[in-house]
């Protein structure tokens, strides 16, 4: 992995940041706190941002993909 961003990439972060900003800003309730549409719109930006630099990000709801044997592996696997 290099330390290099490309272009793109520069472009894709200046976005997310402006996004993320601006997000974070609202405070269209009067609370301080932004809307939850608005946080849930900045961390989409945020793990864009993140992934951008090389992270995974992942929901600590939602499980890894897994893939299955089939059953022919699965059966084979059991004659051994």
């Amino acid at each position: 992995m290099t330390n290099t961003l490309t272009d793109k990439e520069i472009d894709q972060l200046i976005d997310c940041g402006k996004a993320i900003q601006e997000d974070l800003m609202c405070d269209a309730n009067g609370t301080g706190l932004p809307c939850r549409t608005d946080r849930l719109s900045a961390v989409e930006s945020m793990k864009e941002y993140l992934e951008i630099h090389g992270y995974i990000v992942k929901h600590k709801d939602k499980k890894p993909y897994r893939i299955m044997k089939s059953k022919s592996q699965r059966e084979e696997n059991n004659v051994n």
